[in-house]
């Protein structure tokens, strides 16, 4: 109960006092805006005529996602815009006539085994009138999977995911001593490292991933889980929960509650973010996700 507490107390000073800051931004995510205001002059001689004007306020994002992959535009957990990446896996997306206002965008793709990018991009903007923001270098983490759930010790394990094509791939294996490995990515962005299990102590273990090309380096990847063991049982497709999982990638974390946080008070609330069905987001809806909290 005590730990509960904690959780709850610790969602509502993130709320409270971090709301407006960025939740996730790499080191080379650049940010910049521009006035868009456009006034026209009033006309010579005669009568003239009258001057028009018009203001755009939009909103960009550009980065680096799969080859050819589907790629969405979320506003306050919404999807409003969609592209699909190049060959060389970049995109560009935008989004026209944005409010006013605090609005938390995330960018994620779909790789074409249909797994999402697994930490989406996720930033919270302060958009003005008139001023289009541009928010480019977004290096989208590989996804990322595991072909045995248990792996009997001195059996291979394969880690496999999609990331940019050729792209230099790491790959982190937590175990007492964390074991790295160094791949790379086809001309599909597809890249696949089988290794050795001999290593790796009995119990619970994970990797994770992460791309770079040139200067260019991605997060980390979400974990993939699996155990060594006395046996060997073959993966099977994760099954993602309803309860909290706002962004449904099968973990309830800070991308959740920066969905959840932006539909606080305010009203009427999607149905999948309205937690306890009551009409309003309220820290009864925060409590209901720090009890399925996985980070």
């Amino acid at each position: 109960m005590k730990i509960f507490t904690v959780k709850i107390l610790i969602f509502s000073l993130i709320f409270f006092l971090g709301y407006n800051y960025n939740w996730v931004l790499a080191d080379d995510v650049n940010i910049s805006a521009t006035v868009d205001s456009v006034v026209g002059g009033g006309g010579g001689g005669g009568g003239g005529s009258s001057g028009g004007s018009s203001i755009s306020t939009n909103v960009v994002f550009s980065g680096r996602a799969y080859p050819l992959s589907n790629v969405s535009l979320l506003r306050d957990g919404v999807v409003v815009a969609t592209t699909v990446s190049g060959p060389d896996a970049k995109f560009t997306v935008s989004l026209a006539g944005v409010s006013s206002g605090n609005h938390i965008f995330t960018v994620y793709s779909t790789d074409s085994t249909g797994l999402r990018s697994s930490n989406p991009f996720t930033v919270t903007l302060f958009i003005s009138s008139g001023v289009s923001t541009t928010v480019s270098g977004i290096f989208l983490t590989p996804t990322i999977s595991v072909d045995k759930s248990i792996v009997r010790k001195g059996d291979n394990l394969t880690v496999f995911g999609e990331s940019s094509p050729t792209s230099d791939i790491v790959i982190e294996v937590n175990s007492e001593n964390q074991l790295f490995f160094s791949t790379k990515s086809d001309n599909d962005g597809a890249y696949l490292f089988t290794f050795d299990t001999s290593p790796l102590e009995l119990g619970d273990h994970s990797a994770k991933s992460k791309s770079k090309i040139g200067f260019e380096i991605s997060e980390y990847s979400k974990i993939a889980s699996f155990k060594v063991g006395t046996q060997t049982i073959l993966n099977n497709t994760n099954q993602c929960g309803v309860v909290a999982d706002l962004f449904v990638d099968c973990r309830i974390n800070i991308v959740d509650f920066s969905i959840l946080a932006y539909w606080y008070k305010r009203p009427i609330p999607p149905a999948n973010i309205d937690l306890n069905k009551d009409g309003v987001v309220t820290i009864a809806d925060f409590s209901i996700m720090a009890y399925y909290w996985t980070g």
